[in-house]
């Protein structure tokens, strides 16, 4: 469409819906009324392929208004783009799409012509956002570099992809035990069989926000739905619950106007995980809980509080809220909730306080060394895998990422970047990773063996249960954690001095 053919009031409903996305936002006035002047405007049948992978290279750079559209690797989907993201960044290389996008429904686009995109891109702002996509990718071939070294095919994923209705989505959630059984067997690292079981949950949590939209209507404004703790690290088992948010794309005074539609549809999600046999979170972690939907600007504020609350619960929550990822839509909240995550670490009150969690459980090791199990209650003899091994080494990563002001929120990865900035030495890196694995796979194995017999999975293990050399490699990994929080507490104790 020429400029002399669209009138005022058109390119200023374009120029008010793409400042609402990133890199739009951040541009002054004149600038995008100029770029909302000048767009054409295009719509794609389902199944249109808009750019083709190893195909010509993209002449413009394209923002999704409507619909949906596939991004695929040689036929495989791999991701799907809404409401104000941005495709077509082959626009500046002049080589070809790495991937193919496909419409999925009737999509309507804005294309912005290459000269113009690349002066956009070219922006602060424009490369702020190229950096974020760039994270986002890289944490994608992550994923599927776990999901390659586990061997785990695309049957599940796509057959989620395909459930019409929540019976179907409850079907296809039912055959996640298997998949763990089958990665266990084949002696597949456990720590990838984690990430498999956060994906898969990725899976159905995206195919249930789309159904709930399908009934609901087309949302009132742009949001983002966060995975927090576990979720957000990829670090899940059989015996697991909902932590999530969400971020809405409005301004803090559009929110009363839009929250009740989204409390809905949260609710909607979070019936239909409990479903799938998803439990809810107990304190409330929840998006359905009216706390844990807020704008990107009230999440910025909330993890501001998190860091100055001087009670050790504000510390408590951060750390579920500082481990989030978003699991879909345009919202960025990564550039805002990262850099509150990345000062955290010149508040020494707040770097106190989360020491003080890290150790205020200890690894349950006894004077000989030997493993100490519940002395009492529903659970005597047991230990808890999770809460008395796995999460005493996701908080001491976490502590180090925060002290070497790295933000990625995966346990091994925070390991090796802590190592990489001399906050832990490598040998200490090396140690703690090893213990992970054990204990996951003990977690594994133990959530398996419940299921099969027909029992309600947990992370109650009883030691004695184990094989010998098990037992032997259980009480190892618990002892290098136990001097990995003795480092920590007597490096405090001469910090204080």
């Amino acid at each position: 469409m020429s400029e002399s053919s669209r009138d005022r009031t058109e390119s200023t409903g374009i120029a008010a819906f793409l400042e609402r996305f990133p890199p739009f936002r951040d541009l002054d006035s004149h600038h995008l009324s100029d770029l909302a002047e000048h767009v054409e405007v295009a719509s794609y049948p389902p199944e249109t392929v808009v750019l083709r992978q190893t195909g010509e290279p993209s002449h413009r750079l394209f923002v999704v208004k409507s619909g949906i559209v596939d991004l695929t690797d040689e036929g495989r989907v791999v991701d799907h783009l809404g409401e104000g993201d941005v495709f077509g960044l082959s626009v500046l290389s002049d080589l070809a799409p790495a991937l193919s996008v496909r419409a999925r429904t009737v999509t309507e686009c804005f294309l912005i012509d290459a000269d113009r995109a690349r002066e956009l891109l070219g922006t602060s702002a424009g490369l702020a956002f190229l950096g974020r996509n760039l994270a986002r990718w890289r944490e994608r071939d992550s994923v599927d570099q776990h999901l390659q070294r586990a061997g785990a095919g695309d049957a599940l994923a796509e057959e989620i992809a395909r459930a019409s209705d929540l019976d179907s989505v409850v079907t296809a959630a039912g055959r996640l035990p298997s998949t763990v059984r089958s990665l266990l067997d084949a002696s597949v690292d456990p720590i990838d069989i984690g990430h498999v079981v956060g994906m898969t949950i990725d899976h159905l949590t995206t195919r249930l926000v789309e159904l709930a939209v399908d009934d609901a209507g087309e949302p009132p404004t742009t949001f983002a739905w966060i995975a927090l703790g576990s979720a957000a690290r990829h670090e899940q088992a059989l015996a697991t619950d909902q932590d999530h948010a969400l971020a809405y794309g409005c301004r803090d005074s559009e929110v009363e106007a839009v929250d009740p539609y989204f409390a809905r549809l949260a609710g909607t999600v979070t019936e239909g995980l409990e479903a799938c046999g998803i439990p809810r979170c107990r304190g409330g972690v929840m998006a359905e809980n009216p706390a844990w939907r807020r704008t990107v600007d009230g999440w910025r504020e909330r993890f501001g509080e998190y860091v100055a609350d001087p009670g050790i619960m504000g510390t408590r929550i951060a750390g579920i809220a500082f481990d989030y990822r978003r699991v879909l839509g345009p919202v960025d909240v990564e550039a805002v909730l990262d850099e509150v995550i990345r000062r955290a670490r010149t508040d020494d009150a707040f770097m106190q306080r989360l020491a003080r969690t890290v150790l205020e459980t200890r690894a349950p090791l006894g004077r000989l060394r030997d493993v100490v199990t519940e002395r009492g209650g529903e659970h005597v003899g047991t230990l808890d895998i999770k809460h008395g091994g796995i999460t005493l080494v996701t908080n001491l990563a976490r502590l180090y990422a925060i002290q070497a002001g790295i933000s990625e929120n995966r346990t091994v990865e925070r390991l090796h970047g802590a190592a990489s900035d001399g906050v832990i030495t490598d040998g200490t890196r090396q140690d703690l990773e090893e213990a992970l694995r054990v204990l996951w796979r003990i977690r594994l194995q133990h959530h398996v063996d419940q299921i099969e017999a027909g029992a309600e999975a947990n992370d109650h293990v009883d030691p004695s249960s184990l094989r010998p050399m098990t037992r032997r490699t259980l009480a190892a990994s618990l002892h290098i954690i136990a001097e990995a929080q003795e480092r920590l507490a007597k490096d405090r104790r001469g910090s204080a001095r």
